[in-house]
């Protein structure tokens, strides 16, 4: 077992080394993979930005949410009728849908202020239930479309952006769409760090842990809860939007805007692993990959799939996706970072800086 101390010039070429990795695989994907994978990443990227903003709810915080689709088709329902109706900028909706989801977010944590536990997961899976419902209204067909959602949804002519230069065709769109999530993917993931590394983050494990508790140490749990549901829901909506934009359609029968998207959002975060800042990351990556991978298995499939398979009349993908995710659940309870660090710890362990030690004085330099 290799110990290193935190903060230590071992340490750093550690974290440099996994960054220049990262680096590496991001510039990878759009320059050396087909389309088609490059779209793939793409979808991974939205769902981890989904992910991650339920994260800060359910994971850190211990609200128990279903609803997050509802704030993932505001996002998309803002951005489409605001670049159809209104002719506006495509980038700038991201701000309009930002602000109306941390709104909407805001209100709907009002009740999670006296309830908690199974009646808020009921509370929030009436709001995943009815915004499909409410956006085919027949009252709000002037503003949705209705059933058939609002389609035509992008940009017109994609930005040049330094170093990528102009982009045109479909391999162009792709290839900036997979750039655009990335960099929101980016921002979500240094605001979530933020927001948990703060002070405001230790209140959020705090009330997880022990509200009663929390409640006695100073924390506002009324400012905090609405604060951090309303952030969340802000997070969860750009992913509607770059979903959006990608598809260029919007219908109350999306994908990840009815309850469907709330479960898979829950399931990506839990088996990345919940109340981690990687967790949805991984997550994310692996739920894609599975699914892209199972969705060729057919009825008639040969090899092992064929022997094991065979019997059934339709394809077996649904099936096998549900057999693997619940065998990665048994091997790893505690998510796949779990998994990841009980493995690492037994190679390399970081020996914590004590605690008041200045971060430019670790080891003998901090007179130990």
């Amino acid at each position: 077992m290799w110990k290193i101390k935190e903060g230590s010039p071992q340490h750093w070429a550690l974290r440099l080394i996994g960054v220049a990795v990262i680096a590496i695989a991001v510039v990878w994907v759009p320059t050396q993979m087909s389309t088609s994978r490059i779209g793939q990443f793409s979808d991974a990227f939205v769902l981890i930005i989904a992910a991650m903003s339920l994260n800060l709810v359910l994971g850190f915080t211990g609200m128990i949410s279903i609803g997050h689709s509802a704030f993932f088709g505001i996002g998309g329902y803002t951005a489409a009728i605001l670049i159809k109706d209104h002719g506006w900028s495509p980038g700038y909706t991201f701000y309009a849908a930002a602000v109306v989801a941390f709104v909407v977010g805001c209100l709907i944590a009002l009740p999670a202020l006296r309830i908690k536990g199974v009646y808020l997961a009921l509370v929030t899976l009436a709001v995943a239930v009815l915004f499909p419902v409410l956006v085919k209204w027949k009252k709000l067909v002037w503003l949705t479309d209705g059933a058939k959602g609002i389609d035509s949804v992008r940009y017109d002519e994609l930005p040049v952006w330094p170093i990528l230069g102009e982009l045109k065709g479909r391999d162009g769109r792709a290839v900036f769409a997979y750039w655009l999530a990335f960099i929101v993917l980016v921002i979500t993931y240094l605001v979530c760090r933020g927001l948990v590394k703060s002070r405001f983050g230790r209140s959020l494990v705090a009330i997880r842990d022990n509200e009663t508790a929390a409640s006695v140490m100073g924390v506002n749990l009324t400012a905090t809860k609405v604060l951090v549901f309303g952030i969340s829901a802000s997070l969860c909506s750009l992913a509607g939007v770059l979903s959006t934009l990608r598809t260029g359609v919007v219908t109350p029968e999306g994908q990840y805007v009815t309850l469907l998207g709330s479960i898979v959002f829950l399931l990506i975060m839990v088996v990345g692993g919940a109340g981690t800042l990687w967790g949805p990351i991984v997550g994310g990556l692996v739920y894609v990959w599975l699914d892209n991978t199972t969705r060729g298995f057919g009825s008639n499939s040969d090899g092992i799939i064929g022997f094991l398979f065979g019997w059934a009349d339709q394809s077996p993908a649904t099936l096998i996706l549900g057999l693997a995710l619940i065998i990665i659940m048994f091997a790893a309870p505690f998510g796949l970072v779990g998994l990841i660090k009980k493995i690492w710890v037994k190679f390399v362990v970081v020996v914590p800086r004590p605690a008041g030690t200045p971060v430019a004085m670790t080891g003998d330099e901090s007179g130990r």
